[in-house]
């Protein structure tokens, strides 16, 4: 079974201390994750005082581990694949070395400065930046167009969830307001804390709607952006350690079998339906996904066949991924990459043309990519619990930001309720479309929309300007810390 000490077996002290120094940065990244957003999961339960800080922490932190374990990898995939990183190790070994210290180095950077001051921002944002000022730069120095060294199909979608998200979050929870104060008649729900003189806790009916939806958001924020810190270190491992992590060693001779299967069954798709993608293709609605060159991520379409039918020589009659060679592990990742990417786009135009052929090559997609998304069970714990630590640690001062500057007045426990119901179901919604969004964003835009809901609410301008500023800065900022950081390692590593 290939665990990470069998893939350190063959590499240099050096080679081992930049991984395991890459590795707890990574970790620390996470923690201060934890900082800004899983605080974010508990700030209105304790700022409410419906449970106590301590248990509160431990509650999300079991439930933001329950999270990565249930919410899959799909996001975590949309983070990697954001990265030209089969070009860079293809390229330069010290250039995937580099990319991974700058990514990590800005994003930390950003993150830490803003917990500082206590600005709820975008852990997803910091990263996403420093993911494209990284590749952007790395592009450039290797005489790639920049057009074609980000990959910006995949930038823009990120990108428009992450815009779209705290637009969704502010306008359902306007409206979750409105329809609670007018159907809803308990005065007591409507209480902010500051109301309340004698009672320590709030009535038992707003304690559990705060903890509840509090719950929710943990379990949301684990199962999207914990899957960023698994997309992170996977990035990390491929990048430092290509010949043990470009395939899923653990993988069981079923699961080889299977995408042999898929590939055998995709080559077969483009023979019976060449001649209406060559058509495609030409009318230019059709683009693959093979690199050239001097392109990233693009492709040739008339190699796609002999491409996806190569993945299923070289697995025929294959008990395990350790059976290849080093260079035949690495060309399986990079063959089903681009047949991956050329049948994804087929699938969407196959959607208007024959919906049948759609869902067939989506099942078969499914079994392709098996052995390049994956992430190991320690790397799924380690990150949980990164975050359950970060949380431990700094969440008193987003609470505060969260509980009182937002709103012209403190927030209620109904407005705390609405807006934590707010986050849990557009994190849940995103995260089954496999689009990485910032809890920060949302729920702050939650609690935005809940107080401008209210008759006599408002929001404190000042703060709230400050937040969107921080917002807006954050992706240009990282990208160009992560662009100079990149320059920087790169010439020192040459």
């Amino acid at each position: 079974m290939f665990v990470l000490w069998d893939a350190l077996n063959d590499v240099g002290a050096l080679t081992i201390g930049l991984l395991l120094l890459s590795l707890a940065i990574a970790l620390f990244y996470e923690m201060i994750n934890g900082f800004h957003d899983t605080a974010n999961a508990v700030a209105m339960i304790i700022y409410t005082h419906s449970m106590k800080a301590k248990y509160s922490v431990i509650m999300s932190g079991i439930m933001n581990f329950l999270g990565v374990l249930m919410g899959g990898i799909g996001v975590a995939y949309a983070i990697v694949h954001l990265l030209p990183l089969d070009i860079m190790v293809e390229t330069n070994q010290n250039a995937a070395l580099a990319m991974v210290y700058s990514l990590l180095i800005s994003a930390v950077i950003w993150n830490f400065g803003t917990w500082y001051f206590a600005l709820p921002v975008s852990s997803s944002h910091s990263l996403i930046g420093s993911i494209i000022g990284v590749s952007a730069t790395f592009g450039i120095l290797n005489g790639f167009d920049l057009s074609h060294s980000v990959n910006w199909k995949v930038v823009y979608t990120v990108l428009t969830g992450l815009a779209l998200s705290p637009v969704i979050g502010f306008g359902f929870a306007f409206i979750l307001m409105k329809l609670s104060r007018k159907y809803i008649d308990n005065p007591k729900l409507f209480k902010s804390p500051n109301d309340e003189e004698k009672r320590k806790h709030p009535s038992f009916l707003a304690r559990m709607g705060i903890v509840a939806t509090g719950a929710g958001v943990s379990f949301a924020h684990g199962s999207n952006d914990g899957q960023k810190g698994i997309g992170l270190i996977m990035i990390i491992l491929i990048g430092i350690l290509p010949n043990y992590y470009a395939l899923n060693m653990d993988s069981h001779h079923y699961k080889i079998a299977q995408t042999r299967d898929a590939a055998n069954n995709l080559a077969k798709f483009y023979e019976d339906n060449s001649e209406t993608i060559v058509q495609l293709v030409n009318e230019k609605r059709l683009i693959s996904a093979l690199k050239t060159n001097k392109t990233i991520a693009e492709c040739n379409v008339d190699q796609i066949h002999s491409t996806i039918s190569s993945v299923a020589t070289k697995l025929n009659d294959l008990n395990s991924y350790s059976e290849l060679t080093a260079k035949d592990r690495w060309s399986v990742r990079t063959s089903i990459l681009c047949s991956d990417n050329f049948f994804a786009q087929a699938e969407k135009i196959y959607l208007i043309l024959d919906k049948d052929k759609s869902d067939y090559i989506a099942s078969q997609r499914k079994s392709i990519v098996a052995p390049i998304e994956y992430a190991p069970y320690w790397v799924i714990m380690a990150v949980a619990l990164a975050i359950g630590i970060g949380t431990m640690i700094g969440y008193k001062r987003i609470v505060h930001t969260i509980g009182e500057k937002i709103g012209a007045k403190p927030i209620n426990y109904m407005q705390g309720t609405v807006a934590q119901a707010t986050a849990m179901i557009t994190i849940v919604l995103a995260n089954m479309a496999h689009a990485p969004v910032s809890t920060t964003h949302i729920l702050s835009s939650a609690v935005t929309g809940s107080m401008v809901a209210e008759p006599d609410g408002g929001i404190q301008k000042g703060i709230v300007k400050v937040i969107i500023l921080s917002w807006l800065f954050t992706l240009p900022v990282t990208a160009l810390l992560g662009s100079a950081i990149y320059m920087g390692l790169n010439f020192f590593l040459k």
